[in-house]
């Protein structure tokens, strides 16, 4: 049986068993879901209630304090003058929107109400309300009376020692209150009021007309003890779903509670809908299902095939094809990730191929690329002090020196092979008097290379150790045989753009690695880039080494000796004027090699370095492409920004610098094709 068969028969028991199985599956979900809705629902009622009741509860407390410390409102309290208290409280129950306000004398019998002026000589001492504050401690408290509801709190009235009376303000719990709450939840709320020994009462809802039918269904098992776990209430003909939340006076009697209720029926309606909906659609689908089956099948497996044939092919190490698929499915997915391999393949045999044929003309690196920029800008004439090592000798106990690579201003660099770790390595044995030039240097170094030891990326040389014996200090390094960017550059002048991307892009990599551990390179430049022939893997040399070196002006071949941190040509602007270097300046020195990779020249010369340097300072650089018509604007931009005079106009990280170069890559392909 063929694919296209296979796929046909599976499609057809696919669908069949899919719309068995969603029927079914959608009923006991619908059913589910209805009810987690429902409970969510009433989760969040019960949370408004709360704050609603926290708000309430607040607002009375800053009014009611203020007038409860009044000292001419307490005096009217002592000398008992009810017509002026009954109105002092009227114009404060107006301020707050309080329902009642209520004056008590220390025997805590009524003075004045505002909603019952008659209630004057009422004893509240055993009401919850005023008990507490009766013993000088405010109270916040659900006051029931008779069928009503309401939010309460009261303050006592004192005057050092002496209590002067209690003062009573609250909101009524009534069906404007309901209303709010349903309107911001959607759930329908009713307040019940309970009696000790008696079963609740409805004291007033959002239901509307269906209040009738929650008091009937008041005399329900579910009703009769207030609790949090939600329940299932007929009212009419529709199953409701309700929790109830109790509400408790000051002495901890159950007074009251609040019901929010949500309507199963109405919840159920859109999933029943949905359900009647997919029958049909199912019906439709599994007529349609055989016959489009075929056509799906034989659709799928075209691609199919094709790519089996490019995968055949590059296996047999041909990277040229592509596979062509309009659609968005996994096929599409596949086939233009394949053809993604196929064109890094591509690139990366290209660069292969153009660092092999560049060797015949581009002197192969002799230098280890371990070699710090002072070693590697220009060999010193003079003889560096410290020790003399033989190739032959054992140094520091450690090393099996092999040959000596090089000669810089620091110190010599040795090949040797490293006992502990059995494998090659580059030596470099640091000059005693440039130590002596500057004491601070070895405890520079010493930090340096405790961040460079950090650093461990594919495109980063790495840093192995560093070390003393006999007091001449020393650094091992991965031994690596190549050519520098430098060199290729002196030997074929501009890159072509998908080389130079890939390299670009793999100085992006390392530089970013090295960044994420602090890391400032400070002498980012060509000559400290090593590309390795065979795999074409780029490696950034020399952190934490250039610290102190020779100058040299590359344009104008002089060289002038300082202590300068950096090389001229690719110095930053900030880093030329004494200023610290951070990660905008190693992004600075890496636009001015991205402008050398493709225009095949610097951006500033001058006959002298400090020319050079001053150029850096002032001069805007001139566009790439008019050194290079061939780079695209989106790359001209990358470069510009790159080398902006200020460091807040520059890229600020070196991961935005290799998103917009991915960028380009990306456009550079779509072109191609």
């Amino acid at each position: 049986m063929g694919l296209t068969q296979k796929i046909l028969v599976f499609t057809s028991l696919l669908v069949v068993a899919l719309v068995g199985a969603t029927l079914a599956f959608t009923t006991v979900q619908a059913d589910r879901l209805a009810h987690e809705t429902i409970h969510q629902g009433l989760s969040e009622t019960r949370e408004v209630w709360e704050t609603f009741q926290a708000d309430r509860y607040n607002k009375l407390k800053l009014g009611i304090r203020v007038l409860g410390n009044d000292p001419a409102f307490k005096s009217l309290v002592e000398t008992n003058d009810q017509a002026t208290i009954l109105d002092t409280l009227r114009e404060r129950g107006q301020e707050l929107n309080a329902d009642f306000f209520i004056a008590t004398d220390p025997a805590g019998v009524v003075i004045a109400r505002t909603d019952r002026p008659t209630a004057q000589g009422d004893d509240l001492s055993k009401d919850p309300v005023v008990m507490k504050p009766l013993e000088g401690e405010e109270s916040a408290t659900v006051w029931r009376q008779g069928d009503k509801l309401y939010h309460a709190v009261s303050v006592p009235m004192q005057t050092g020692p002496d209590l002067k009376g209690v003062l009573v303000a609250g909101y009524g719990i009534d069906e404007a209150l309901a209303s709010q709450i349903r309107k911001l939840t959607h759930s329908e709320i009713a307040y019940l009021v309970q009696a000790p020994g008696q079963p609740p009462r409805l004291s007033v809802s959002s239901l509307g007309p269906r209040e009738s039918a929650l008091r009937s269904a008041l005399g329900e098992p579910e009703f009769a003890a207030a609790s949090r776990e939600p329940f299932n209430v007929d009212l009419g003909r529709e199953r409701w779903v309700g929790v109830q939340v109790p509400l408790k006076s000051a002495t901890g009697e159950t007074v009251g509670s609040v019901v929010p209720l949500r309507s199963l029926n109405q919840e159920m309606a859109s999933f029943l809908r949905f359900r009647n909906s997919l029958v049909i659609v199912s019906l439709v689908i599994m007529g349609l299902a055989l016959v489009l089956a075929y056509l799906i099948a034989s659709r799928i497996t075209g691609p199919v095939r094709r790519l089996a044939s490019v995968v055949e092919r590059a296996r047999d190490g041909s990277y040229s094809g592509a596979v062509e698929v309009a659609s968005r499915d996994e096929i599409g997915v596949l086939a233009r990730a394949f053809n993604g391999l196929l064109a890094d393949l591509r690139e990366k045999e290209q660069l292969i191929g153009f660092l092999k044929e560049g060797m015949t003309d581009v002197k192969k690196a002799e230098a280890a690329p371990t070699l710090s920029s002072a070693a590697t800008a220009s060999v010193s004439t003079a003889s560096p002090s410290g020790p003399r090592v033989a190739p032959g000798s054992v140094f520091s106990g450690r090393y099996d020196v092999l040959g000596t690579i090089g000669k810089g201003g620091m110190g010599v660099v040795y090949r040797a092979r490293d006992r502990q770790l059995d494998e090659i390595v580059a030596l470099k044995v640091l000059r005693s008097d440039v130590l002596k030039d500057d004491p601070t240097l070895l405890e520079r170094f010493k930090r340096e290379i405790k961040l460079a030891r950090r650093i461990t990326h594919r495109n980063v040389l790495r840093t192995h150790d560093f070390g003393e014996t006999e007091g001449t200090p020393y650094i091992s390094m991965e031994y690596l045989e190549g050519v520098t960017l430098k060199d290729l550059i002196r030997g074929k002048g501009a890159l072509p753009l998908p080389v130079g991307l890939r390299i670009a892009k793999q100085m992006c990599l390392g530089l970013e690695a090295a960044h994420q551990e602090g890391v400032v390179h400070r002498d980012i430049k060509p000559q400290n880039m090593l590309i390795i022939p065979e795999t074409g893997d780029l490696k950034i040399m020399d952190f934490g080494i250039a610290r102190v070196s020779e100058m040299k002006a590359g344009a104008a071949g002089l060289t002038s000796t300082g202590t300068v941190m950096g090389t001229p040509d690719y110095m930053p602007p900030e880093q030329a004027q004494g200023q610290p270097a951070d990660f905008r300046s190693d992004i600075y020195s890496l636009g001015i090699v991205f402008y050398e990779i493709f225009t095949g020249h610097l951006p500033f010369s001058g006959d002298t370095v400090m020319a050079v340097v001053l150029a850096h300072i002032q001069r805007p650089a001139p566009a790439p492409r008019q050194a290079n018509p061939a780079i695209p604007p989106e790359l001209e931009a990358v470069i510009l920004r790159c080398i902006e005079k200020s460091p807040s106009k520059r890229y600020q990280r070196v991961e935005d610098v290799l998103e917009d170069l991915g960028a380009v890559s990306t456009r550079l392909d779509a072109t191609a094709a």
